[in-house]
């Protein structure tokens, strides 16, 4: 998956600014929300997330989810019939620590600091998708590189011992980071794409509606204003009539029209992925104050 998932995206560090600090919980909320629903998806099977140590933990309390950090999964065989494996980021270390290591090894490099570059990754179906990856701009620190992050990534991938699965037993996996491991791949697309959207965040907190005045007051967490509400629905192509697009509709949605109290009140839709209908309809009505009316589907 094309994104940021490097350290200065996700991990804390002493003395950074607030602003700092903020976009990279934001940017490690959005990762937690993936894996949530993820794990959502493969609610009767076990989810393995390998990430940096820093943010292991807060994988740890998902239900279904076991962790591992870079570094720590060579040769461990427990996790060979998970149903999906997901990896955040890749072990990559500073450029200047690269080049010491390099230089130890090898002598002296070259060029110095990482680049990026365009490079092709094959689908199952044959085709060929450029992505850009990261590269050292010296080729003896590059193939250190490799192996420390390259290979790191791979080891990670074979903790589901996916070249021993047949269709009776599959294994989905899938790589956050800007590397591209030698593999075929079913998919490749991009965080904007596939970062948890306005209606999966709601889901994921219980209740999703397709009014964006309810949406805001059953999660305030999420909007801090009906008007936040709108533009988020209209970045995540919310239509109002039918929102639930095949992402969801896997999550075996149930749904309900309801109507809010009051003259000349509408019919909205509520979507939830749990089995209490009747705990819905009690948290929508205490949350929304009073209902009208409550027609399931």
């Amino acid at each position: 998956m094309i994104g940021s998932f490097g350290k200065s995206m996700l991990c804390p560090e002493p003395g950074l600014p607030q602003d700092e600090v903020r976009r990279r919980q934001n940017r490690l909320g959005e990762c937690i929300g993936y894996v949530r629903w993820q794990a959502r998806r493969h609610r009767c099977g076990r989810v393995l997330v390998v990430t940096y140590q820093a943010v292991e933990a807060a994988f740890t309390n998902i239900p279904n989810v076991e962790t591992l950090h870079f570094n720590a999964v060579a040769g461990l065989d427990r996790y060979k019939d998970v149903a999906c494996l997901i990896v955040i980021g890749r072990p990559l270390p500073s450029h200047i620590e690269l080049e010491a290591l390099a230089g130890g090894y090898f002598g002296a490099t070259g060029a110095s600091g990482y680049t990026t570059e365009r490079t092709g990754v094959r689908t199952v179906s044959g085709d060929v998708r450029g992505v850009r990856v990261i590269r050292h701009r010296d080729a003896t620190a590059e193939d250190l590189r490799a192996a420390i992050c390259d290979d790191e990534l791979v080891q990670a991938i074979g903790r589901g011992r996916g070249v021993n699965r047949t269709v009776d037993n599959p294994l989905e996996v899938h790589v956050l980071a800007d590397v591209a491991p030698p593999l075929a791949y079913d998919k490749v697309t991009t965080w904007d794409v596939e970062a948890p959207d306005v209606v999966q965040r709601m889901l994921l907190a219980g209740i999703a509606v397709d009014s964006p005045a309810d949406a805001a007051v059953l999660h305030p967490q999420m909007f801090e204003s009906v008007e936040q509400a709108k533009k988020a629905f209209q970045r995540a192509v919310f239509k109002g009539q039918n929102p639930m697009k095949d992402t969801y509709r896997e999550m075996s949605l149930k749904s309900a029209a309801y109507r809010r109290s009051g003259r000349g009140v509408g019919w909205q839709t509520a979507y939830w992925v749990s089995d209490e209908r009747e705990e819905i309809r009690h948290a929508l009505e205490e949350t929304l104050r009073s209902l009208a009316d409550w027609r399931p589907h």
